[in-house]
């Protein structure tokens, strides 16, 4: 069996400055972990965007990705890594910046902008 991402309970929702975090537990047995690679696995830049997207439409799933005109990737996601992920929304420009947890600290593993538009027929209310 195939998982995406296993989310644990803490979540919080957008804020009034358009904030959100996620803490997920990123499980070997990922779908996007599969040949890439063998010997080394580590999350690619696309399953970041579709798990940043899974997280974004966990709170308004009516947005859609149109596109990410920047994204820099710092550190490598593994398996069984503890993650959190920062969102900050502006309109429709979304920033992100993922980190790896650690017992006494954390690591900056990417960071990016994306841009999102509501989907076709829907007004967002």
């Amino acid at each position: 069996m195939h998982h995406t991402v296993a989310f644990t309970v803490e979540r919080t929702h957008w804020q009034s400055a358009g904030q959100a975090t996620f803490h997920f537990s990123l499980e070997p047995n990922l779908l996007y972990f599969q040949g890439h690679f063998p010997q080394m696995p580590i999350l690619p830049a696309v399953a970041q965007l579709k798990l940043l997207m899974d997280c974004v439409h966990e709170l308004e799933p009516q947005l859609q990705f149109v596109g990410a005109p920047a994204m820099k990737f710092t550190h490598v996601l593994r398996p069984h890594d503890q993650v959190r992920l920062e969102l900050k929304r502006v309109g429709t420009k979304l920033s992100f910046t993922y980190y790896v947890l650690h017992a006494h600290h954390e690591i900056m593993a990417s960071s990016g902008h994306i841009t999102l538009e509501q989907a076709c027929g829907q007004d967002g209310s």
